[in-house]
């Protein structure tokens, strides 16, 4: 039997961006990045994100992981042919979700 090959996770450049101007511990990032490698074990650890509200919803379907210990939730999709994640945003767990998803950069990163 052939082993499949593992996932890999890619920030977008708005997730990024969030973590340089939001995230001032060491301990935070820290724990942001360990949630990456986590999510590369195991994909389908967020829950689907589907909210209430329409405005909230972004055009494709998603899964979210609010990060332990720090105010923070993860926003990310499945690529299931390439097993890649994309990270496309990180957010402040209080954040209006109506204004969620406005603004996403998709350049995706080096980290």
């Amino acid at each position: 039997m052939e082993e499949a090959s593992p996932w890999s996770a890619t920030y977008t450049q708005s997730a990024i961006t969030f973590i340089l101007e939001h995230v001032t511990s060491e301990r935070v990032a820290r724990k942001l990045f360990e949630y990456r490698s986590l999510l590369e074990e195991l994909p389908d650890l967020g829950s689907p994100y589907c909210p209430e509200y329409p405005a909230a919803r972004p055009p494709f379907p998603c899964r979210a992981i609010p990060v332990s210990d720090t105010p923070f939730t993860i926003y990310y999709m499945k690529q299931e042919e390439q097993r890649r994640l994309i990270i496309f945003c990180i957010e402040f767990q209080r954040t209006d979700p109506n204004a969620r998803f406005s603004q996403i950069d998709w350049t995706t990163g080096s980290w």
